[in-house]
């Protein structure tokens, strides 16, 4: 099964705003969460289901219809439907998903109906009824996506990547809506940036004096997705920054009141106090 805008369904069925208007006031809503277990490569996915209509709720009741969520992973050739007349349903992943997965959102049809009708319909419809058969979509939400990134288990700096840009004096910016934050430079900064990152590159207190000038980047990020964690919550570099956070205690992104310059550095392993330069 696959969600395509735009797709004509030979019965009305609830769509997300933009979609269809099939339904009158009414809105079927799926919120998932799927967050890396600490220390491993197990996944904790949970749905929950909210369904308005009356008729299609009555539906549920009857065990004529049932929850679906779908998940597909493309790069290990892994697909399953969870199916539930509960509107919260929550499950594991032992390593069966990796890279982006894919998760939809339907209200199935799980017994043949004679004649359905549905008063939340749009007024196109009256008058009308349905027969549905085992399987027929009732409602449907937007797919979401979610990245499983074995990055994630890797040094913070990783997420990272830059870029030459023309840019006012010798100042930096960050684009964060790829699935690698973007730090932005000019052609000078970002030659002496890749003599520095050269010239460490092997040395024992290396990873510190990088991650010190990651650091300043670092409180940014972490600032912006605090503000705007729905924008960013798609792309790879925000979960492997999550899982960090879970790794070292720090509070998750979207969160309010979070000291982020403290947190950076426990991110970054306390890179100024581990300097070569700061010993004594």
């Amino acid at each position: 099964m696959k969600f395509v805008p735009g797709k004509c369904w030979p019965h009305p069925v609830l769509s997300p705003p933009g979609f269809g208007d099939d339904y009158i006031n009414a809105e079927f809503q799926v919120e998932v969460d799927c967050k890396r277990i600490a220390g491993g490569i197990a996944i904790a996915a949970s749905a929950e289901f909210a369904l308005s209509d009356p008729d299609l709720i009555s539906l549920v009741q009857d065990r004529a219809a049932e929850y679906v969520l779908l998940v597909k992973s493309p790069q290990t050739n892994f697909r399953t439907a969870l199916k539930t007349s509960d509107p919260y349903v929550k499950t594991k992943f032992n390593g069966e998903l990796a890279g982006r997965v894919e998760l939809l959102s339907y209200l199935v049809c799980v017994k043949q109906q004679r004649s359905f009708t549905a008063s939340g319909w749009h007024p196109d419809y009256s008058g009308r009824s349905f027969d549905l058969d085992v399987g027929a979509v009732l409602a449907v939400d937007w797919p979401k996506e979610y990245w499983v990134d074995t990055a994630d288990e890797g040094p913070v700096s990783s997420i990272f990547e830059h870029r030459v840009v023309d840019l006012i004096g010798e100042q930096w910016r960050c684009d964060l809506e790829n699935n690698r934050i973007q730090i932005l430079l000019t052609k000078s900064v970002s030659g002496r940036f890749l003599a520095a990152r050269e010239k460490v590159n092997g040395l024992p207190d290396g990873q510190y004096l990088m991650n010190g000038l990651y650091l300043p980047i670092l409180i940014y990020v972490l600032n912006q997705a605090d503000k705007q964690s729905e924008s960013y919550e798609q792309y790879r570099w925000f979960s492997s920054l999550n899982f960090r956070l879970e790794q070292v205690g720090c509070k998750q992104l979207g969160t309010t009141n979070a000291d982020r310059a403290i947190d950076a550095q426990r991110v970054l392993d306390s890179p100024f106090i581990k300097m070569p330069i700061m010993a004594v």
